[in-house]
Parts: structure tokens; C-alpha cells; sequence
């Protein structure tokens, strides 16, 4: 008897044991790691705000540290030197450039698409009514940027030359366009989301958007180097997971999207409105491959890039499907992000 008694106390210890190591292995799965996430503060930053507000990356176990950059190209340059882990807001245009010239970048997920306005002075602004208006004129660009290269797609489609029709100036970032349209040196600015809220301040008027060159392309896809989501793809995935949940609370808690915004961005209440509500920026985290691989054949058009690499190995759509599927996993009645993969289904498959 007190044999049988030893042996059943012993079992029993023994199943407490594996309990708690079951559970300190899931603790421990959890903490998936640290990463720099770089941004400039236009539309597709929303989800990022929203996500560490709401604790989502500490939720998932990813500690995240957000790096705010004034363009670009200069996130684009910290991403490639390793000086952050990822960039959500560098556009699409700009990374596919990055790549077409070497770069380790890999497109793991999305973060806006369309969303850029065309921006002019209130007395110019009745000039700009379709894409031949543009003809004769002096326009501002920020050279690299997604909204510029679908304009530049249009301006081709429409049969006008860049180079003979019109006066191109190149500047480095969307703020220089809108002091350029400001001081008047320019008839027209192509905008970026970023300064989308200093244009309407400025008094200036919104003359169309990027959506109505290329609509619903692709911007500020989520990038990170391919050898790091390689070597370590869960903490990845959990960063995706974040900012899923983020973009739910984004599209059906407006109220509290515009909050956080507010505080982020330090504005105003009306601007945190307009910023969150605005139709023409559709904040998605899927990586919407079609129509990134349509971005990168509009970029060779145009003669922005010349390459004849593979643009699919750049794209990864696996870590987004696995995101969204442990999501699913957790809610599998949830509407929100039932549609979601069906929306997944028909722009990556």
C-alpha cells in the first residue's frame, strides 16, 4: 500500500512538473523579441500608434521601439545599414527601388494604400480637373515616393511626355513640395499622406488624390530585411498579429483610432478626424502582392528602374497568412477577420 501510495504521490509530482514546464515554455514562446520600427507620421503610422497604445505589441511579446524619420529614403538607408528592423511606412516605390539595386528587403505586409494628395494653391486649383492638365505646367515631386511614380504611370498611359510636356522639379521629401507650392514656385505639388494635414492648415486645396492615377495601389508596405524574417520569422509574425488586431480596432472603433492619433501626432481634435476618417487612405495590413508586383512593372515603364529580377522572391505572403490564420485560430467566428482572409485569398493568391 504505501508502495502504490510513493508511486501515485511520484506521478503526481511528475505531472505537476510537466504543467509548469508547459507553462514557463509558453511564457517563454511568447517573449518573441525587440524591434526598431521606423515611420514618418502620415496614414499608414495609424495602425503602429494604435498597436503600442493599446499594449498589442506587448500582448504578442514583441517589444517595439518606434524611430520616426522626415523621409523616406533616410528610414529606407537606416533599414539597410541595420540601424532599425523595420520600416512601415517607406512606401512601395521606394523599396522596389531599393531592391532593384541590391537591397536585402523583403515585403512581409501592408499598411496603406492610396491616400496621397495633389495639392495647389486655392487659385490654381480649378486648372487641375483630369491628368492633361497637367500639360505645360511646373510640378513639385519627392523623388522615390509611390505617389510619384503613379503619377509619372499616368502621365505615360495619357500619352504625355515628362520630359517635353511639363516641368518636373525632383525634391527630396513631401514637406519641400509643400513649401514649394506654398511660395508659389510651382503650379502643382504630388503630395504623400504625411503632409496631408499640413496642406489643409496651410489653407492649400486638395486637388485630387493619388488613387485617381492608380486606384488602390499599393503605398507603405511593411519591409524588414529578408535575412532577419528568415532567421527569425516568429517575432514576425507577431508583429503582424499587432498590427492586425490594430487595423480591427482602426476600422470599427474610429473614436478611439482618432484619439490615439491625437495623441501621437499632437494634434487637434478635428484633425485627428479628418486624419483617421479621410476615404481616400485605406489602412490594410494585408501585403496585397498583385498589385505590388503591378507597382513594380509601372516602375520599369516608366524607366524608374531597370531590372529583370524575379520581384516574387522579394514578396513574402506566408508570414501575413500565418498571422491572420492564428488570429482566426483564437476567433474563428470573428466577421472581421473571416473577410479579411478572403480578401488575402483574392489579392495574393
Amino acid at each position: 500500500m504505501k508502495l502504490k501510495r510513493a508511486v501515485l504521490t511520484g506521478n503526481i509530482i511528475a505531472l505537476a512538473l510537466i504543467a509548469l514546464l508547459v507553462t514557463m515554455t509558453g511564457a517563454e514562446a511568447k517573449q518573441q523579441g525587440k524591434l526598431k520600427v521606423g515611420y514618418t507620421p502620415g496614414g499608414a503610422s495609424i495602425l503602429a500608434f494604435v498597436a503600442q497604445d493599446q499594449k498589442l505589441f506587448a500582448k504578442e511579446g514583441v517589444e517595439v521601439e518606434l524611430v520616426q524619420f522626415s523621409s523616406t529614403g533616410d528610414g529606407l538607408n537606416a533599414l539597410n545599414s541595420g540601424k532599425i528592423d523595420i520600416g512601415i511606412s517607406f512606401g512601395t516605390a521606394a523599396p522596389l527601388t531599393f531592391i532593384s539595386k541590391g537591397s536585402d528587403f523583403t515585403i512581409i505586409g501592408g499598411a496603406l494604400a492610396g491616400g496621397h494628395p495633389v495639392i495647389a494653391l486655392p487659385a490654381r486649383a480649378g486648372q487641375f480637373k483630369t491628368i492633361k492638365d497637367f500639360k505645360g505646367k511646373t510640378v513639385a515631386v519627392p523623388r522615390l515616393y509611390t505617389a510619384d511614380v503613379v503619377w509619372r504611370g499616368a502621365l505615360r498611359r495619357a500619352g504625355i511626355d515628362p520630359n517635353k510636356d511639363l516641368k518636373i522639379i525632383e525634391l527630396k521629401n513631401p514637406p519641400a513640395v509643400l513649401e514649394a507650392v506654398k511660395s508659389g514656385k510651382v503650379d502643382v505639388g504630388i503630395g504623400a499622406s504625411s503632409i496631408f494635414l499640413q496642406a489643409k492648415e496651410s489653407g492649400l486645396a486638395i486637388v485630387g488624390w493619388s488613387n485617381d492615377f492608380f486606384p488602390q495601389h499599393p503605398c507603405c508596405r511593411i519591409v524588414a530585411k529578408g535575412k532577419a524574417v528568415s532567421g527569425d520569422p516568429d517575432v514576425y509574425r507577431a508583429f503582424l498579429r499587432s498590427l492586425l488586431q490594430a487595423e480591427k480596432i482602426k476600422d470599427t472603433n474610429s473614436k478611439l483610432a482618432q484619439s490615439i492619433t491625437k495623441r501621437y501626432m499632437n494634434i487637434d481634435d478635428n484633425l485627428a478626424a479628418t486624419f483617421v476618417s479621410e476615404p481616400h487612405q485605406h489602412v490594410s495590413v494585408d501585403p496585397d502582392k498583385h498589385r505590388v508586383k503591378q507597382m513594380w512593372h509601372e516602375l520599369k515603364d516608366i524607366n524608374y528602374v531597370t531590372s529583370e529580377l524575379d520581384i516574387n522572391r522579394y514578396i513574402n505572403t506566408q508570414l501575413y497568412r500565418d498571422a491572420l490564420g492564428e488570429l482566426i485560430r483564437r476567433n474563428p467566428k470573428d466577421r472581421y477577420y473571416l473577410n479579411a482572409k478572403k480578401h488575402f485569398e483574392k489579392q495574393n493568391n
